[in-house]
């Protein structure tokens, strides 16, 4: 298995804020707003992209709801609050 390397060097501003650098903004595909996980794995600076919240919940537990119903089944909670 081959791996692709591309490295870049970025400075910390005063506001330690990084610039991620154009090409590899381009290798990954970044957009403004998107996300960067943070962390240290062995002394080094690790960001892996994430995508939004709602994304990586898009199609969680589907098969929970597989076969029912959304409106009916919020009508029948509405109905069971009623006295």
């Amino acid at each position: 298995m081959t791996e692709n390397k591309l490295m870049s060097m970025s400075k910390v501003g005063g506001r330690y804020q990084v610039v991620v650098p154009k090409e590899i903004r381009e290798a990954l595909n970044l957009k403004p707003g998107d996300y960067l996980e943070v962390t240290i794995v062995d002394g080094a600076v690790v960001m892996v992209p994430q995508g939004s919240y709602t994304s990586r919940l898009f199609g969680k537990h589907q098969d929970v709801w597989q076969g029912e119903d959304a409106v009916a089944y919020v009508r029948r909670e509405r109905e069971s609050w009623r006295d």
